[in-house]
């Protein structure tokens, strides 16, 4: 999960065989490989300990993957402390016309950082690396808590954007490099269980210190168990070295035109400028991502490497949709914050339960990656098909809260097991090596997963809304059909992952 961007769990929130190889279960030592060697060289490493409770308390392993569901937890409540301080800020500051900056603010310099995180962490130790980026992370927050206008809160903004977009990345290597097979899959399916708390959490700290003691403190009064959990992490990594391909250079370019792209897309009006701007913007971000990730992704080629565009495919057509569903379901059908909310919350347990069942019973095999990736599918046809009937005027409105909740279904049956063929290592499973770094596998789910889903979902929600009278009907239905085509034809992409 550990993503970003948008309100769903990702994670915002894997398979790496040779065509033609079916996959093989992993044996014990592939479950209890340790994260990194910090003995001198010539003296083996001890054995992971096998998941239990008393491991997570007690051991070095277990203390990384209990501050990384921590961390992830704080992620998931930012995305409602975000929501529900953006119009409070805006009023106290005077900027209610200066949405479109704020926003960008923060999402830019994110996607700046995000391609050059794996590049980073390869030449880097990653716990230096992480203490670095959180102290950044937080003095950008403290700015915007402390900003007497909106050029100041901006400025914060732009400092943790910066360096939320590098974190995501090291995460994500931590993840691929830094836990054992086990211990990697219990903590996706824990993450997906943190979503779940977080729906809960989220609202109730930010409602609750907005109403005490005001916005400002909102941003930061989280920031002692963010830095905690931080340097929780740092300890746990601190000897570990992340590899990557020698020959390769930091991806400065890709990088570059990845935020312009975004930015492009981001900051134009809606109108002319927009559909000038759109596929400028979607040229350039495609530009980029088939740069940043590994040769023969955007060419389906099978295994790792098709794993990482199927998970780019779901993620854009899916967080598209999600950004487009709160707006459409106000303007269109009339409905109020709380039945709002009750719709993205039903999308988000749905996703996140059936996330935590996959994440303790992962699709190993073929057949049984297939038969839940081609559920999924089903469950994106039938969501879409309710979502936009409902839009449509044809099906009563709560039967978008059905449909989303059934899209939310549809993730968790594609999203967790292809992010598990993203970041499992061919040797763990005893296959052939695919040349793909630790680094570069890290870089690329991140980008996949936030890239697509931000870009177009800020391009649809300005297409479907031309107008100060908001999203238009006749203009949402055909953009909810096409994203719901979208995610039905994910199995397809799948077949070449599997």
């Amino acid at each position: 999960m550990t993503s970003p961007t948008p309100q769903s769990p990702q994670q915002p929130r894997s398979d790496h065989r040779p065509p033609g190889k079916n996959p093989r279960p992993a044996g014990p030592e592939s479950d209890h490989r340790p994260p990194a060697d910090p003995r001198p060289p010539g003296r083996s490493a001890p054995p992971a300990p096998p998941v239990s409770v008393r491991a997570v308390l007690t051991t070095p392993v277990g203390h990384l993957a209990l501050a990384m569901l921590v961390v992830e937890l704080l992620a998931g409540m930012q995305t409602y402390l975000n929501q529900t301080v953006l119009p409070l800020l805006a009023a106290d500051l005077g900027a209610r016309d200066r949405y479109g900056l704020v926003t960008a603010a923060g999402m830019v310099p994110t996607f700046l950082t995000m391609p050059l995180g794996g590049a980073m962490l390869a030449r880097w130790r990653a716990g230096r690396l992480m203490s670095a980026l959180t102290g950044v992370l937080v003095a950008g927050a403290v700015l915007g808590a402390l900003a007497p206008n909106v050029v100041v809160y901006a400025a914060g903004e732009v400092l943790r954007g910066l360096a939320a977009g590098a974190l995501a990345t090291v995460t994500m290597g931590v993840l691929v490099a830094g836990l054992p097979e086990a211990w990697r899959r219990l903590f996706l399916a824990a993450g997906s269980a943190t979503w779940i708390v977080s729906s809960l959490l989220g609202p109730a700290y930010a409602a609750g210190v907005c109403a005490a003691w005001g916005w400002r403190w909102a941003l930061v009064a989280y920031t002692p168990l963010l830095i905690a959990a931080r340097l929780v992490m740092a300890r746990q990594i601190r000897r570990l070295q992340v590899s990557d391909d020698d020959k390769a250079r930091p991806p400065l370019l890709p990088a570059a035109v990845m935020a312009a792209g975004v930015a492009v897309i981001g900051l134009a009006p809606a109108g002319t400028w927009l559909r000038l701007a759109g596929p400028a913007g979607a040229a350039a971000l495609i530009w980029a991502c088939g740069r940043v990730f590994p040769a023969g992704v955007l060419r389906l080629r099978p295994g790792r490497r098709a794993a990482i565009a199927t998970l780019a495919w779901v993620c854009t057509a899916y967080f598209a949709l999600d950004f487009l569903i709160s707006p459409a379901a106000h303007d269109v059908l009339g409905l109020g914050p709380a039945a709002i909310g009750w719709a993205l919350t039903a999308a988000g347990l749905a996703w996140s339960a059936v996330a935590m069942w996959c994440g303790a019973h992962p699709a190993r095999g073929r057949g049984a990656y297939l038969a839940r990736t081609g559920a999924g599918g089903v469950c994106f046809a039938v969501g879409g098909a309710l979502v936009a009937a409902a839009l449509a005027g044809a099906l009563p409105w709560w039967l978008l809260h059905a449909g989303w909740a059934s899209a939310g279904l549809g993730m968790g049956l594609t999203h967790q097991d292809t992010i598990i063929r993203c970041v499992t290592a061919p040797g763990e499973l005893g296959l052939a090596d695919d040349g793909i770094s630790a680094a570069r596998a890290a870089t690329a789910v991140t980008v996949a997963s936030s890239a697509g889903g931000a870009a177009l979902g800020t391009l649809v929600t300005a297409g479907v809304a031309p107008s100060a009278a908001g999203v238009e009907a006749g203009l949402a239905v055909p953009v909810v059909a096409a994203l719901t085509l979208m995610l039905a034809l994910t199995p397809l992409l799948a077949r070449r992952a599997a």
